[in-house]
């Protein structure tokens, strides 16, 4: 049992993530990050029925032999509505209208690719790539033109006091490496199982994590009131 926590040491950073999100709920709970507590739920749950359909035999999603302890569709699922979600909020934030056309039309080309990768890839058993691909390259220019605009104009509070500058950091960096470790997965698996590429998965997962951590532990009140936008 201890080892198995151990193996999946980085839930309990979605956990304390979760707990903290509530906790703090109070300094952001009016801003373009209400709907986060929400996001961190769905990403514990998530995490958490992967792990039972991976490694519980009598529960599976794919009926077939092969691929009886498949859990990629949950995770397929999960990645459209994390990476809507921070469209979302990255769009919000955005006061360029270059940078929100951007995001705006680069969200409908990332939805179009997850239609379009359906024809490529089986939904049920292999990570959407090239959707993978889209999204990253979308949210990580979102993450960078946010933490360009609070570097470049002045700031009431310095940037590690601020929620949105952590989880842009932690965001820039998973989604930096992600694309790559799903690509190998896909296509190249005997590279992927000869490095052991899961383990630096799990750490990339943890250093996104601990960045949101952090950001609700050092965070000040958010002023970021909720824009109605089209």
């Amino acid at each position: 049992m201890l080892q198995y926590i151990l193996d999946n040491y980085f839930i309990l950073l979605y956990f304390i993530a979760l707990v903290l999100s509530v906790i703090k709920y109070r300094l952001y709970y009016d801003t373009v990050l209400k709907y986060l507590p929400i996001i961190l739920g769905y990403v514990l749950m998530s995490e958490i029925l992967g792990a039972i359909v991976r490694d519980i035999d009598d529960i599976q999603l794919v009926y077939i032999p092969e691929y009886y302890n498949y859990n990629t569709i949950i995770f397929n699922i999960f990645d459209i509505v994390f990476f809507l979600y921070f469209f979302y909020v990255f769009y919000q934030l955005s006061d360029k209208p270059i940078n929100k056309i951007i995001i705006k039309y680069g969200s409908i080309v990332f939805l179009i690719s997850c239609l379009v990768n359906l024809f490529y890839q089986d939904f049920y058993t292999q990570p959407q790539n090239y959707a993978i691909i889209v999204g990253a390259i979308i949210l990580i220019f979102a993450c960078l033109t946010y933490l360009y605009k609070i570097f470049t104009e002045e700031q009431k509070f310095v940037p590690r006091r601020n929620l949105l500058f952590w989880i842009s950091i932690g965001l820039l960096f998973f989604y930096t490496y992600y694309p790559i470790s799903m690509y190998i997965l896909s296509f190249n698996y005997d590279l992927y199982s000869m490095y052991n590429i899961t383990k630096y998965h799990y750490a990339c997962i943890s250093v996104l994590y601990c960045c949101f951590i952090i950001g609700f532990i050092s965070m000040r009140r958010l002023r970021l009131p909720i824009k109605q936008t089209e």
